[in-house]
Parts: structure tokens; C-alpha cells; sequence
């Protein structure tokens, strides 16, 4: 969230903890232009976890929850990797940007991952296409898989 407010996005955070997988509101989802989660995961990973291993997000809630147009940025570790790009692009998200590696952040400021994703929030948030959002960074844009 620092990394947004100091892009100069306002934003309206849901947290794991509190919220869980089951708890999570999916039906705001549909409401956003840009969705960014920070979440703990893993190459083919089907759940994200908050703090303390905690269940945030499945793929089955995404894919059973309402349509949306925002563009997802994945910051946490192979985000780009997981499951969870094929199913926001196929519930209509715009574009889904994400890392392809493990990320490196802090609980208490920004590290590496927290930077890269303020850098293309503040991007996207000045008009450049996701394309360009991304250019000279490590994350990457992630295409439909066909």
C-alpha cells in the first residue's frame, strides 16, 4: 500500500489478515481499474497467502467471481508463474503484469518488489499502455494462454 500511496494512487486495501480466501470480497474486484496484490505464492501456486501463511486469494474464487476490466500487477514471488494470470484475463482483466522469480519486499517500507511495482503503478496511472508500464523492469506482461 506504500507503494501506491506513494505513487500517488489512492487505494482501498483489503488485507490478509484480516480477510481470508473465504472471507475476501471478490465481488469488488469487478469495481477496480488497477488490482494490486502483494501476496506470498509460488510457481504453479492455485492459492496466495497473506502473513503468516494465511489462504488470501484461489484461483477458484477468481474464476467463479464477477467479471472485471482492471489491469492485476502480481508483485509477489512468480506471480507470473502461478495460475492466476490465465484466470483474471480470462474474467476480463485488461492486463496482468507479474514477476516471473522470487521477490524480495519488506514489512516495513519498500524493497525491491514494492519499488518495481510503485514504478508501474505510477506508469500506468500517468496513461502508458501495461506494455510500456513494464519496459526496463523484471516484471513482465503475461499473455493469454491460447
Amino acid at each position: 500500500m506504500l507503494g501506491l500511496a506513494m505513487a500517488g494512487i489512492v487505494a482501498r486495501p483489503l488485507t490478509c489478515p484480516p480477510l481470508t480466501a473465504d472471507a475476501f470480497p471478490y465481488e469488488r474486484l469487478a469495481e477496480a481499474d488497477l488490482i494490486y496484490i502483494a501476496l506470498h505464492g509460488g510457481p504453479k501456486a492455485r492459492v496466495l497467502y497473506g502473513d503468516g501463511q494465511i489462504p488470501a486469494l484461489t484461483i477458484e474464487k477468481i474464476t467463479d467471481g464477477p467479471s472485471m476490466h482492471a489491469v492485476v500487477i502480481l508483485e509477489g514471488c512468480y506471480g507470473a508463474k502461478t495460475a492466476f494470470p490465465q484466470a483474471f484475463l480470462q474474467k476480463g482483466a485488461s492486463a496482468v503484469i507479474g514477476s516471473t522469480q522470487q521477490t524480495f519486499d519488506r514489512r516495513i517500507g519498500l524493497g525491491p518488489a514494492g519499488h518495481t511495482g510503485m514504478k508501474i503503478a505510477r506508469r500506468l496511472r500517468d496513461g502508458l499502455s501495461p506494455v510500456d508500464a513494464v519496459r526496463d523492469s523484471d516484471f513482465i506482461l503475461v499473455e493469454v494462454d491460447r
